[in-house]
């Protein structure tokens, strides 16, 4: 008996079959869509209502070289074969304008620091006709502080996102923890490519699980070959290889293997180690080659020189793939536990390489229950002693790699084509419809109350963030918010003299001691256990705590928290003349204003309400445009910038 259908995104499922967040019943689909005998997830067609025709998708993209453009450039090509129906334009993230040479499927780039690329970028992508955004995050391909450039486009369309997420780092600093929030709040899946990330995303970042996905890292479709059918190509018949291949760099590794070499080839004297890659661009623009030169000397000084090949280049996709599958064992001694993906670990098992690796997230995962061999970090006796066993039993070393081969069969790029669509058209087909409100009649204003300020605080000042109403102690204090906070003590008529007097001392206590007097800037952000996040706060924060000095100076209840801004303002308010933002003068203007309320005289208040305003009306004059009814000082409006 055929079971009930579900079409979950644009896909028909058996009821009961999968477990999923967004489902409806629907009529039955065709006959011809039933497939028990495959599983669940297999499936002949799509649903027509909600399936993806058009798709953006942002990421780096070759010829740039790095292991994202490898990545974003194989998806692309992933959903043309599998899904050759679905336009995928791809927008080419760029740290050398000009430098690359696209290939046509690259719609539009955008230079990573130029926060204008990012905004009309959207305004591309929406007027494109995609029905949905593909995100490949990784730190450092974005602008910004911990690129945070990116959260400003997917603010700006009204599409659903997914977000791959390359890294997902389990000790974030401020700005990292903040984008990747950002991120979550924007998206509607998170993809991660290995069951750790999603722990961490639960624990670290408190996200809902239901948002998350596990895809694993694509890797190609290849046969299962001997490598001896392939070493002649690259001059290796007879030698026994050792294969690392990614981006040179410290933090690879490769000197573990290098000094395991003397020991491996005392028994294997035809061992060759072959190191395929370039140096990292970054390294280059650095030291140039030094560090590839001081591994060819380390080689050199342990005598097996003759047993290294640096192979120096950026190879062509099939070219790598021919020389993974002409390597008997695939070695990735990379030093970082945490490092959650790894492209070239995932290409060797797709081939079926007999892999020795340190277990870092992404390799005990895909290794794991005798998939591959992991041995601890920087233990060059473990590297040489499972080396030399592999090599000395081509019966073990085969069974090694079919058992890899046939894991990789689970990560082809189809599979991950298949799922990422998948993710995508239910997100699709949940996005929320706005409904029309009506203007709510007969309501009363409900009048101020401390409660839920006074259980957001503590001695140390006002906490960040809750989950309701229970402060999260994870996110620590800021800046930003004792000052509102502060504020808020000379607004409030009706609250409890007492309680004023304890929380503005206790506001303003943090206030000070964010003041750093070497840097001559406040601090912002502060950890729970009242260490400090940062040297120096952001210039919005920086201009807020001079507006709520003001603030507190001209309206304080009480003459000694009056008298204890005053003497703050004169003392930090000097920072204002330096700042750049359009909003932190703001900031800073409204503070100034208030002091020279109370103290007409005050010459360094004076000053600040002198140095901008004729700047900010040239700004408005430059950003005024005849066919709008446009009243703010730039292009684009951002959080706060009412002020």
């Amino acid at each position: 008996m055929k079971p009930q259908w579900l079409r979950i995104g644009g896909y028909w499922y058996p009821r009961g079959g999968i477990p999923i967040d967004v489902f409806w019943q629907s009529s039955a689909p065709p006959a011809d869509l039933w497939l028990p005998d495959q599983g669940v997830a297999s499936y002949r067609g799509r649903a027509q209502g909600d399936a993806i025709r058009h798709l953006a998708l942002i990421g780096n993209f070759l010829p740039r070289q790095c292991g994202l453009a490898t990545f974003t450039t194989d998806v692309w090509q992933a959903m043309r074969d599998r899904f050759p129906d679905v336009q995928v334009d791809v927008y080419a993230m760029d740290d050398h304008p000009g430098r690359y040479a696209y290939p046509p499927a690259v719609t539009g780039t955008i230079p990573q620091h130029d926060l204008s690329a990012y905004l009309s970028t959207a305004r591309t992508i929406e007027a494109s006709g995609a029905q949905a955004i593909w995100v490949q995050h990784e730190y450092g391909i974005y602008g910004g502080p911990a690129g945070e450039h990116l959260l400003s486009l997917l603010d700006r369309t009204t599409l659903p996102v997914i977000v791959t997420l390359h890294t997902v780092l389990e000790k974030p600093n401020a700005d990292e923890r903040r984008v990747l929030e950002g991120l979550l709040h924007r998206a509607a899946k998170i993809v991660v490519m290995a069951e750790r990330g999603r722990d961490i995303l639960r624990r670290v970042y408190g996200a809902n699980p239901r948002q998350i996905a596990m895809i694993p890292h694509g890797v190609p479709d290849r046969a299962f070959v001997d490598p001896e059918t392939l070493k002649p190509r690259f001059g290796w018949q007879g030698r026994d290889v050792v294969l690392t291949f990614g981006l040179l760099a410290p933090g690879k590794g490769i000197e573990t293997i290098i000094e395991a070499l003397p020991a491996i080839a005392e028994r294997h004297p035809n061992l060759l180690y072959a190191v395929l890659g370039a140096t990292h661009p970054n390294l280059v623009a650095h030291e140039g080659e030094a560090y590839r030169d001081r591994l060819k000397a380390l080689a050199d000084q342990l005598g097996v020189g003759d047993n290294v090949a640096f192979i120096d280049g950026f190879v062509e996709h099939d070219e790598l793939l021919d020389y993974l599958q002409a390597a008997d064992i695939y070695a990735t001694p990379y030093l970082n536990p945490a490092q959650i993906t790894s492209g070239t670990l995932s290409y060797a098992v797709g081939v079926g390489k007999a892999v020795v690796s340190t277990p870092y997230v992404h390799a005990t995962e895909i290794l794991a229950d005798g998939h591959g061999v992991l041995v601890d970090f920087r233990d060059v006796a473990a590297f040489a002693r499972e080396i030399d066993r592999l090599l000395s039993s081509k019966r073990d070393r085969t069974r090694l790699a079919q058992r890899a081969y046939d894991r990789g069969r689970t990560m082809i790029w189809p599979r991950l084509a298949e799922s990422a669509l998948h993710e995508l058209e239910v997100a699709v087909a949940s996005r929320p419809r706005r409904l029309a409100q009506s203007a709510p009649h007969g309501l009363r204003a409900l009048e101020p109350n401390f409660a839920a300020v006074e259980r957001m605080s503590d001695a140390t000042g006002m906490l960040q963030h809750s989950i309701y109403s229970v402060p999260d102690r994870r996110h620590g204090y800021c800046i930003d918010d004792n000052a509102r906070a502060l504020m808020l003590m000379s607004a409030m008529d009706d609250l409890d003299p007492v309680a004023r007097d304890k929380w503005t001392t206790i506001y303003a206590s943090f206030i000070q001691y964010a003041w750093n007097p070497e840097a001559r800037r406040f601090r912002n952000f502060m950890n729970f256990d009242r260490t400090w996040c940062e040297d120096v706060g952001s210039e919005d924060s920086n201009g807020r705590a001079i507006w709520a000095l003001g603030v507190t100076a001209r309206d304080g209840k009480d003459a000694k928290h009056r008298d204890w801004a005053r003497t703050m303002f004169d003392r930090t308010a000097s920072l204002a003349l330096e700042l750049g933002s359009l909003r932190a003068q703001s900031f800073a203007m409204l503070g100034a204003a208030a002091m020279l309320e109370t103290s007409p005289g005050h010459e360094l208040a004076r000053s600040i309400l002198q140095r901008f305003p004729d700047d900010h009306l040239a700004l408005l004059a430059a950003a005024r445009r005849p066919e709008w009814r446009w009243r703010w000082s730039l292009p684009v409006r951002r959080w706060a910038d009412r002020t």
